[in-house]
């Protein structure tokens, strides 16, 4: 636009306020910019403004004129002539750039400005997509403030997501911040969706967005990943463009420096110089006047030398970060192992060659203990190799490099209000302080203890799952944490919480299948047996009726009725259509069960003790909970008479606690299992055993618990035994649940 303007300035020579010679200079402006890019400027529109707002001349595309007249944005504002660099201006059918270019007048101190107008069209977004490397199946768009614009996404194919864009959560969204990302279905496809809100420099005026659909159909981490190039590459200009600017500075400042100091010496000590010109009084004042304007233009251009080089460094630092966190994103696995994932992650925030935190703490969440607990952590490897010279002083002490380790168990938090990892996780948001870590609140005093400095909460939650966070400090060191890092590690917690999600959302519909089924395998047994029932009671009368040994026949009887009633149980377990919720006390029904097994404990010569600290009520399925229990005793049985010891115990414990759950625990001192079979026993059809009813496993106690929004966890060591944990929620009247 500079060049363009003065080009087009000397060509017409203009020396009068004419409005045809203005004219005629809007329309040099134009030409001398379409021969630069016709795509790019060859839809535009130009204008020759006075300081007084009034149009001198202008040239170019009608429609853009017409369009800007319509929504009272013809003229510019007496701000944006005078401050303004470029801004944005937003209509019903279009979202333009708008950028003005003062002038003066030919002899003439007066100045007026050009402004050029043109949209963000189809050209721009081409150009977009192919200096990011997209494919055909991503899409570029833009969007205005009052709906959606042009772009690749066709209208007919956009759903409410882009209807009335300013009024909807997306809309308020980004006028309020400066982006905005989610997983998106757009027609019939799954698009990742970045959006970067448009706003003018010197308001909070918001006038559109621009947008990425980034295709979900090609290998998910490369296509994520590239929407954040077009960032990057701009950023990365700018990092070259100041260091040229640098180098400049350096050069100009050898030869002022030099001519300040020769100007300062004139006139000093004789008032002639070497060569006998004579300095009188005034002269020699003008000189060192000069001299002074000179030194005080070196300090300027020193300081902002010094400037620069300043957010040259900031700026490749951010550069470095976000490929960091891009190549630590190629390279995780959080499908095979989420803990392995995370001590990837771990490795890579404390990397000198990654983000270079000095420590790294993982506290994951436990839904059973509803608490936070230590899992891993891992320490800057340079600071580790060098823990004397980090700790110097009153820089720290060693233990808090040395011995994290065995502080981890006591490192364990209560989640619960009032410290500073539950509000990172409630909110999902990272919380940081450049300060000492002793004065905020964990949770655990013994964080305060860890020399916190500089430290920043990374939560792995948001609304729909809670995963745990990561702790990670400056420790030893004096850096402290930016905004674009704190950026840079949203775009890291963002992409790790969609893989977890996905990889749960897959084990989920893996837990569908498999009891899908087994309902029709286990309906289809059942049927069968029905069969094979009949016949033997058939059998049996007519045994009956020639005289037979009734004692054999009584035998007979007896297991015909034991497996009736395990049709029984396993059909009503798998019919979800036949719950019947209602409110029991729930001491009572543990009561009853114990009361009602003792039968069969005692004729097997198992022991059974009953400790319950709980006498509140439960909304479910009584009859469903009742077969529950049963079948989690008859497991514990089989369990313990395959041992085959003397000492043959159950223990069943049943309490409350303050979040107002149900904590019910059975511990048979059984055979026992490894950790596979304790994974294989969750599978229908796996029983490592033999024993469970028409080898359903545990498969079927799980679905009961999971119809009661409960939690079941199942811990077992081969030859001692096993302890289920079951937790309901209790029922209390003045809230219904």
């Amino acid at each position: 636009m500079y060049d363009a303007s003065n080009d087009a300035v000397n060509l017409v020579l203009v020396d009068s306020n004419d409005k045809l010679i203005q004219n005629r200079l809007a329309s040099a402006v134009r030409n001398q910019l379409s021969t630069e890019s016709y795509g790019l400027y060859g839809k535009s529109f130009i204008q020759i403004v006075s300081p007084n707002r009034i149009i001198l001349g202008e040239s170019g595309d009608r429609d853009i004129k017409y369009d800007l007249y319509k929504s009272n944005n013809i003229i510019p504002s007496k701000e944006f002539l005078e401050y303004g660099k470029a801004e944005y201006v937003s209509t019903k059918d279009a979202l333009y750039v708008r950028i003005v270019q003062p002038y003066r007048l030919y002899k003439s101190t007066e100045r007026n400005y050009i402004v050029l107008t043109f949209p963000l069209n189809n050209y721009s977004l081409s150009e977009i997509k192919e200096y990011a490397y997209l494919t055909k199946d991503d899409k570029v768009f833009i969007l205005s403030k009052g709906g959606y614009l042009y772009g690749e996404l066709s209208l007919d194919k956009v759903d409410d997501f882009f209807k009335n864009f300013k009024f909807n959560k997306v809309g308020r969204e980004l006028s309020d911040n400066k982006y905005y990302f989610s997983e998106k279905k757009i027609g019939d496809d799954y698009y990742y969706l970045g959006m970067l809100a448009l706003k003018n420099n010197n308001s909070d005026d918001y006038v559109g967005d621009i947008g990425v659909a980034i295709s979900k159909n090609d290998f998910v981490v490369i296509k994520y990943m590239l929407a954040t190039i077009i960032l990057v590459v701009g950023i990365l200009a700018v990092v070259i463009s100041t260091a040229l600017c640098a180098r400049i500075f350096a050069k100009l400042l050898s030869p002022l420096n030099a001519l300040a100091d020769k100007t300062e010496k004139i006139g000093v000590n004789n008032e002639k110089d070497e060569r006998g010109i004579d300095f009188k009084e005034e002269n020699i004042f003008e000189i060192r006047s000069i001299s002074n304007s000179l030194k005080f233009m070196t300090e300027r251009i020193e300081e902002n030398e010094k400037l620069l080089k300043q957010n040259n460094n900031k700026l490749n630092t951010n550069l470095n970060r976000l490929v960091a966190v891009e190549k630590l994103l190629m390279g995780i696995d959080l499908v095979g192992s989420l803990s392995e994932g995370v001590n990837e992650v771990l490795r890579a925030l404390t990397s000198e060659v990654g983000l270079g935190y000095s420590r790294a703490i993982y506290l994951e969440y436990n839904e059973e203990k509803d608490e936070l607990s230590v899992k891993n952590y891992a320490i800057n490897p340079h600071i580790l190799a060098n823990t004397e010279k980090y700790t110097e002083g009153i820089n720290g002490f060693t233990f808090q490099i040395n011995n994290i380790g065995e502080m981890m168990p006591l490192l364990n938090i209560k989640y619960e209000p009032g410290g500073i990892f539950w509000e990172s996780m409630e909110s999902g948001k990272i919380i940081y302080h450049n300060d000492k870590g002793f004065k905020y609140t964990y949770g655990n005093k013994l964080f305060k203890t860890l020399g916190l400095k500089n430290f920043m909460i990374l939560p792995i939650a948001d609304e729909d799952i809670k995963i745990g966070c990561i702790l990670v400090d400056y420790f030893g060191k004096d850096n402290l944490i930016s905004e674009e890092e704190v950026e840079a590690n949203n775009l890291l917690l963002m992409n790790l919480l969609i893989r977890i999600k996905n990889a749960m959302t897959e084990e989920s519909k893996l837990m569908k299948e498999r009891y899908l089924t087994m309902s029709k395998v286990s309906n289809k047994f059942i049927k069968n047996n029905k069969k094979l029932i009949n016949y033997i009671e058939t059998f049996i009368e007519n045994l009956i009726n020639n005289g037979y040994n009734n004692k054999d026949i009584d035998k007979i009887k007896r297991y015909l009725r034991d497996e009736k009633k395990k049709n029984i149980v396993i059909k009503d377990s798998l019919d979800s259509s036949k719950n019947n919720f209602e409110v029991f006390n729930f001491e009572k029904l543990v009561e009853k069960i114990v009361k009602n097994s003792q039968k069969i404990l005692k004729k097997y010569g198992v022991n059974t003790s009953l400790f319950i600290d709980f006498s509140g009520n439960m909304y479910g399925d009584k009859k469903k909970i009742y077969q529950m229990f049963i079948q989690i005793l008859r497991n514990s049985i089989n369990a313990i008479l395959t041992r085959n010891k003397l000492d043959k115990k159950i223990n069943i414990v049943v309490v409350g606690d303050k979040n107002h759950r149900i904590i019910l625990e059975i511990i048979d001192n059984g055979v026992g299992m490894t950790q596979e079979e304790v994974k294989a026993v969750m599978r229908p059809y796996s029983d490592t055993k033999g024993n469970s009813i028409m080898g359903t496993g545990l498969i079927t106690i799980y679905k009961i618990v999971k119809e009661h929004n409960g939690l079941m966890t199942i811990s077992s060591e081969l030859d001692v035994g096993t302890k289920i944990r079951i937790i309901f929620n209790e029922y209390r009247e003045e809230t219904n649940q």
